[in-house]
């Protein structure tokens, strides 16, 4: 049977290949079969038709994990309707925001939202849950509903947190999806036999690019939790009863699994997981060990952006890995580091990361010019810092934009971020560049305490001993809760927003 490069002709197939084979199973929850998706799918493209929302038109969701995302997600790549998923996390007005840039047809929401808040010209539905969404779509005939689906078209308008205030909202095509997640399950090596734990949520690309595409690209089982909260306590034994083989995680979960009491049986009985991915956010070489070492677990830390999707894979089954690098390109893409005059780099030096490949992102949301300036050669610059080794290996460094000029010397915050994160008692940190009428930029370092154990004089020692005055931080603040936007990143622009608090 021929695949054809969209996800509309994927699940098609699979409900042929596997009709009774479970795909996606809510954790105390529903749970359907790649048949039953295929004519839900069907279903709700005749939802959207008969709501009046129309080809290429944009569709907003904004709710909880559950089986009605994915039906509503696909369908929408069925219909040629472009999705805009966000996540559930949103506040009324961010979401509002959001759904004004793109101009949504249809916004689909758990949130109570005034109606005098929702844009003229956007319909708004109230969702209550998956059993009632669900029930509704019975009413609609289930024969495949056809739609001739360009390649290059747009599949998908990516909510990117901190972005959509200047005009940056990625478009992301049929032809990204595709070749990014075929990319995925060959370098991952995903089979039909793997089975995956979904805790992120489905309004962020993370979940998406690792395990939701991936999943029914290869014929493989979803399990999926509301959250990660829902099943923080029993994720172990969950893992060892369900033989899971992969868990997508960000920083902040890595963090919390290791500051939860577990039952050391539960930790013991999993034969099933040999490593977890990591991304969305940098990843300390420090975090990678403590929980290799509490778990017999390892970690891969994995890169990429909301233009290109993950562009590397850092594999700990290699038998030369080693915790620290971002890995190896993805073979969808190729990757440089560019310094300031856009020159190639040597191995070693540090300069922009370049991404050219059939994942990188077709455009920016109305901002036609901020898209062409955003590339060189055909190389996406990232405006991230890296490097390379002798060996192909690809290293992260930092944010471009995070990048601290103190008296016209460049300073990394990761690096200071690293040597903070070998103090044990450390939760989260983050170390940012504040303006100095003499040097330029002066350096703060906020810090989360696991215990009140931890002092500053601690903090100060321990960067005392490994680097030069210059690089050391002029003051360190405590934080009660570090600031994380819905992918788990940190704030940093909020802490810089904020510093006058901690006068």
């Amino acid at each position: 049977m021929k695949i054809e490069n969209n996800f509309s002709d994927i699940l098609t197939e699979k409900s042929l290949l596997h009709p009774n084979k479970v795909y996606c199973h809510k954790i105390n929850g529903r749970k359907i079969t790649f048949l039953e998706l295929e004519h839900y799918v069907n279903q709700c493209c005749r939802f959207f038709e008969e709501t009046g929302v129309g080809f290429s038109e944009v569709v907003t969701i904004s709710i909880p994990n559950s089986i009605s995302f994915i039906v509503l997600y696909f369908a929408g790549l069925r219909s040629g309707i472009k999705i805009n998923p966000c996540p559930s996390t949103l506040s009324e007005n961010e979401l509002i925001r959001n759904v004004n840039f793109v101009k949504s047809k249809l916004l689909i929401t758990q949130k109570l939202i005034d109606a005098d808040n929702i844009p003229v010209n956007c319909l708004y539905l109230k969702f209550i849950d998956d059993g009632d969404f669900l029930l509704q779509l019975e009413s609609y005939k289930d024969d495949k509903y056809e739609q001739e689906i360009c390649s290059d078209h747009v599949a998908c308008i990516y909510y990117s947190s901190g972005t959509t205030g200047d005009s940056k909202c990625v478009l992301y095509s049929h032809q990204n999806m595709f070749s990014l997640t075929k990319s995925i399950v060959n370098d991952f090596q995903f089979l039909s036999e793997s089975i995956h734990l979904g805790v992120l949520p489905l309004g962020h690309t993370a979940i998406t690019n690792y395990q939701l595409l991936p999943s029914l690209y290869a014929g493989s089982a979803l399990f999926l939790a509301e959250n990660f909260n829902s099943v923080r306590g029993d994720i172990w034994k969950i893992i060892a009863d369900l033989n899971i083989t992969y868990l997508q995680v960000v920083p902040t979960i890595l963090f919390s699994m290791m500051a939860t009491p577990y039952d050391e049986k539960d930790v013991r009985s999993n034969q099933s997981l040999k490593y977890i991915g990591c991304g969305s956010a940098p990843l300390s070489i420090e975090s990678q060990i403590n929980f290799h070492n509490r778990f017999d677990v390892k970690v891969a830390n994995l890169y990429g952006l909301s233009e290109t999707g993950p562009s590397h894979f850092d594999n700990p089954l290699l038998p030369d890995w080693r915790p620290g690098s971002i890995g190896y390109p993805l073979t969808v893409n190729e990757c440089k580091i560019f310094n300031t005059d856009l020159d190639e780099v040597k191995d070693g030096e540090i300069g922009q990361i370049g991404l050219k490949g059939d994942n990188v992102f077709v455009g920016y949301y109305n901002n036609e010019k901020a898209y062409k300036k955003s590339f060189f050669n055909d190389y996406f610059l990232t405006r991230d810092l890296g490097y390379k080794d002798a060996t192909g290996k690809y290293y992260f460094v930092d944010r471009e934009k995070d990048l601290i000029i103190k008296a016209g010397v460049n300073i990394v915050p990761g690096e200071i971020e690293e040597i903070i994160f070998k103090l044990k008692n450390v939760q989260s940190t983050a170390v940012i560049g504040v303006p100095h009428e003499y040097f330029g930029e002066e350096i703060v370092a906020f810090v989360e305490k696991k215990d009140s154990s931890l002092k500053e004089s601690h903090v100060v020692d321990i960067l005392a001993e490994h680097l030069q005055p210059l690089k050391r931080p002029n003051r360190i603040i405590f934080i009660d809760n570090m600031p994380v936007g819905p992918s788990g990143k940190i704030l940093k622009r909020k802490l810089r927003k904020e510093l006058n608090l901690y006068e």
